[in-house]
């Protein structure tokens, strides 16, 4: 944008007409759309238009000058003209670069490209390295901005300056020759932009925004020799329709839109050409922008534009402690007071050779500052910018336990929990079973004195049962279970062949045979109410029918084993028959589905618990439930959906394959932004019934496939977003989130095998402040997110997965 500031036509060094006080007005115009949309408003969401503004109004002025020149002295001197454009761009921008260099020495500015950027914008070819960033225009709200993004524009113009005199001494010799070259070229631009697919050169590339500059030339070789009168109606009604047409694109149009690169931005130029012809001609619009106040700010628009971006990246709401219409106000106010104050103290003493009057003096002041900034710029640190989790996930299915992708520079955090061992019985375990307790195992001990171990007991009763035990937080996830009998137990039995005695069919039977029976079917019914996991029965009673009840189980099952509690190798046969147990388990198998913040998770899992669990990734960046054709974030951003994984697509077949015991899904900002679907052009949100019903369509089938292959689904819940770059997103907005959260509360009571886990509680635990560990108010980064799910994710998936094994063994 810059430096449509550039030349003024009143500029006396060279050759030039009078001054016209209304363009210097409309340079005000266009700094100022530039300054709010960089603001990032809402309502001036396309003010980038008014650095098109600028390169239509610079090729006007310049191809005036040229052509006064060739006419009043017959040829165009190229030194001097290159002189004075350095004069007039050189001074200011260098000495913005250099106090940008100086702040990113200590620290205020940074960024993992810094150091080249603005090496580029000392070079003026900063468009070019922008053009091949990898990032557009619109990514500088979404990541660490460059402070030096805005030296684009002059990138362009200055490139301009040196090819374009060239040209127009070449063409210039008859007009015909001159009007003919200059449509050539700035239809070949024009064909260049629907022949590039590029959006980054869209923007960036100097032969694609050439035509932007070509317009404003060829309005200059049209206007050549003529003169308006106050009388000239047709320019007076042309002034407020395309001041009207240029605001109307200035509040509506995004970096983003299609039309803009096809054929657009020259449409805009047009537009400014019009404009501009318009203010050439006396009239009430001209006298407006003639005003003392708007052409001073017209007049400082060049020092304007270079200060203000590096003060919006200076000023950020997390520096200055505030945010909102007081910050924005503040940072106008001071770009506009700093843009004088380089204005006058730099920019225009320079040019009107009130300092660094002879040329070698500035010449060599010139040369001097370059290479010390260049110089500097060797010592600016080059930050190596961490990204956040989530926004590298790749646009396909990712099976870590195949890839053994891990987070570089994060180490397994989190070792495998010692196994469980659930303790049961009337005594307590002895001592020399709990040498590795903690270390190769966890003794979970619920023994419950003098109280028999019962499959069932009355209700009421003071000893809880088997049953209960069983179906108890205590006894999730067991990998073995030490069952302790002794006197509780056999009283138990001697009770029951004392009761069973008084019953007819029992009378033949001796009481000797009669307890050994009892005794066997308690132990069992009790051996065989457990699971079939390692059992280690502890007998600490006498060698009696009780004993040989358990020495046949022993026998009979292969998971039983009988010892005696005096057995002074308790310890090693528990200790052995955990690690027997845990070689033949195999990891918990989890699909993880979701937007961006999905593939965080998983690779989380993955870094800190790839022992326990087997992960596969199955989501997409932005990518909702549901097959959608177009996002939207902000009115002007909006995103082609095309690869997002989808249930008849691919999450079907991956579950029949997988058979997952888990399925996650964490999404937010794609359900909680607008969604456009295939054939129908409206934009649906959260709580639309459309938006509602399509969810339903997908949860439907996809519970049915979970349920089939024996999984359990687990929703993360929507966090606020708080502080960042996305917390002034539509999506961001809390009645968004709250609806989103409310959609998932209603599948969890429509499917109740469906698990909720607080997301939100997790991360309002974990962030000392609201959303200060996520960078950009939704992702956080790896090693914090690693810790997070470690601390508080792994733990309750734990506990689903021991939900789910005790409702498939509990006893009824």
């Amino acid at each position: 944008m810059t430096s449509g500031i550039v030349a003024s036509v009143g500029d006396r060094q060279g050759v030039g007409e009078a001054r016209i006080d209304a363009l210097d007005g409309l340079r005000a115009l266009a700094v100022v759309a530039v300054l709010l949309f960089h603001l990032d408003l809402n309502w001036m969401s396309g003010g980038f238009l008014g650095v098109s503004l600028f390169f239509t109004l610079s090729g006007f002025l310049i191809t005036r000058l040229l052509l006064e020149e060739s006419r009043s002295t017959g040829r165009v001197a190229l030194g001097a003209f290159w002189s004075r454009r350095l004069r007039r761009l050189s001074p200011a921008s260098i000495v913005v670069l250099g106090a940008i260099v100086v702040l990113s020495l200590v620290g205020v500015f940074e960024g993992t490209r810094l150091r080249g950027d603005v090496a580029a914008s000392l070079g003026y070819s900063a468009n070019w390295r922008f053009a091949t960033a990898g990032t557009t225009y619109a990514d500088m709200f979404t990541s660490t901005p460059s402070p030096v993004i805005h030296f684009w524009s002059l990138a362009i113009e200055e490139q301009f300056y040196v090819l374009f005199p060239l040209i127009f001494v070449v063409l210039a010799r008859r007009r015909a020759v001159l009007v003919g070259g200059l449509l050539t070229l700035s239809g070949a631009s024009l064909i260049a932009t629907f022949l590039t697919d590029s959006r980054n050169l869209g923007y960036y590339g100097t032969h694609l925004r050439a035509a932007e500059l070509l317009v404003g030339a060829l309005l200059a070789v049209c206007m050549e020799g003529r003169t308006f009168s106050n009388e000239n109606r047709v320019l007076r009604l042309l002034g407020p329709v395309t001041l009207f047409g240029a605001l109307a694109l200035m509040v509506s149009a995004s970096p983003s839109d299609d039309w803009l690169y096809r054929g657009g931005f020259v449409a805009m130029a047009c537009l400014s050409a019009l404009l501009i012809a318009s203010l050439c001609a006396s009239g009430p619009l001209a006298r407006f922008f003639g005003l003392a106040p708007v052409v001073a700010v017209g007049r400082a628009s060049y020092s304007i534009y270079l200060v203000h971006w590096p003060l919006i990246v200076l000023m950020n709401p997390e520096r200055m402690g505030f945010d909102g219409w007081s910050l924005d106000a503040l940072r106008a106010l001071t770009s506009i007071a700093v843009g004088f104050l380089s204005y006058v103290i730099v920019e225009n003493p320079v040019r009107r050779r009130r300092i660094l009057k002879r040329g070698v003096v500035a010449g060599a002041t010139l040369l001097v500052g370059i290479l010390s900034i260049a110089v500097a710029t060797i010592f600016v640190p080059s930050t190596s910018e961490t990204m956040a989790a989530g926004l590298d996930a790749p646009d396909e299915i990712v099976d870590f336990a195949d890839t053994e992708q891990t987070t570089p520079g994060v180490a397994t955090t989190m070792a495998p929990a010692p196994p469980r061992v659930l303790v049961i019985g009337s005594t307590s375990i002895p001592e020399e079973a709990r040498a590795f307790d903690g270390a190769d195992y966890e003794l979970i001990d619920v023994t419950q004195s003098d109280c028999p171990v019962l499959v069932t007991t009355a209700p009421g009763a003071p000893c809880r049962s088997l049953s209960e035990i069983l179906r108890s937080t205590e006894a999730r996830s067991s990998s073995a279970i030490v069952l302790v009998m002794g006197s509780a137990e056999r009283r138990y039995v001697d009770d029951q062949a004392n009761t069973n005695s008084d019953d007819v069919s029992s009378t033949t039977v001796a009481p000797e045979i009669r307890a050994i029976q009892e005794a066997a079917e308690y132990v069992d019914r009790t051996l065989l109410a457990l699971p079939e996991i390692p059992v280690i029965v502890l007998d600490s009673g006498p060698a009696d029918a009780v004993r040989a009840a358990i020495d046949d189980a022993d026998l009979r099952l292969d998971h039983v084993t009988s010892m005696t509690a005096t057995d002074p190798s308790v310890a090693d046969r528990i200790r052995e028959s955990v690690a027997g147990h845990s070689s033949e388990q195999r990891n918990t198998s989890v699909v993880v589905i979701g937007d961006s913040s999905s593939f965080g998770l998983a690779q989380a899992l993955h870094d800190v618990a790839g022992s326990e669990f087997d992960v596969v990734w199955a989501g997409g960046r932005n990518c909702p439930l549901v097959d959608v054709e177009r996002i939207q974030w902000w009115p002007d951003m909006e995103f082609e959906m095309e690869k997002c994984p989808t249930y008849d697509a691919v999450w079907k077949k991956l579950l029949e394959e997988k058979r997952p015991s888990l399925v996650l899904h964490i999404a937010s900002v794609p359900e909680q932004s607008g969604q456009q679907y295939a054939g129908d052009p409206t934009w649906y949100i959260v709580d639309d019934q459309e938006f509602i019903d399509r969810h339903d369509a997908v949860m439907t089938e996809l519970m049915d496939t979970i349920d089939s292959v024996g999984a359990t689904l687990v929703m993360f819940d929507s966090p606020y977003v708080r502080v960042g770059s996305f917390s002034g997103a539509v999506f961001a907005q809390d009645e968004r989130v709250d609806a989103w959260n409310a959609l998932m509360n209603r599948w969890a009571e429509r499917w109740p095998q469906i698990r909720r886990l607080d997301w939100s509680g997790i991360l309002d635990v974990a962030e000392p402040t609201p959303g200060a560990l996520r960078v950009d108010g939704v992702h956080l980064e790896q090693t914090d997110l690693n810790r997070i799910v470690a601390d508080s994710v792994v733990p309750r998936l734990r506990e689903v997965l021991a939900e789910r094994e005790m409702s498939a063994t509990s006893v009824p």
